[in-house]
């Protein structure tokens, strides 16, 4: 089965406290309207974050997505991390998921007596794409569900 989408870069930098990731990613051209992939960040192996991305077709054409990820390192032990990106494709001919992995070398600059496992999220951005949180699925069911609930009553109507 051909992979429907390839990580093609994942690069981490540290400035200060705040770990920025940059990825880039690759779509096979589809005739769907809209591919919706789910992306999982790791960190040392432990899960981060799921977060989902919706791409319209008439972006597939590009030949790479920008996705640009910035995590805090407060309160995190000093040493190498491993950092790990999985996408997966949500449809029902996807194929195999694609991972990188890199790593980096913290050094913080105050130590702090309580240290966290994984980092805080500061920001998920992309250009053309949609980066759908939770809270946003949830508004997105509920005018769902409202649209279903209107459409019911007009059909009573008649």
């Amino acid at each position: 089965m051909i992979k429907e989408i390839t990580i093609t870069e994942l690069n981490a930098t540290v400035k200060i406290d705040d770990l920025i990731l940059n990825a880039r990613f690759r779509l096979r051209p589809s005739k769907r309207i809209f591919s919706r992939i789910k992306a999982d960040l790791y960190f040392d192996g432990h899960h981060v974050k799921s977060f989902y991305l919706g791409i319209p077709y008439y972006f597939a054409r590009r030949e790479e997505f920008p996705l640009r990820s910035i995590l805090s390192l407060e309160e995190i032990s000093a040493g190498a991390h491993t950092i790990k990106l999985e996408m997966l494709g949500l449809w029902h001919s996807a194929g195999h998921s694609d991972i990188r992995e890199t790593t980096i070398e913290y050094q913080p600059f105050v130590k702090t007596p309580m240290v966290r496992a994984i980092p805080i999220i500061k920001k998920i951005e992309g250009p053309d794409i949609a980066v759908v949180t939770d809270e946003a699925k949830k508004l997105y069911r509920e005018m769902k569900e409202r649209w279903k609930k209107e459409l019911v009553a007009r059909r009573e109507r008649w």
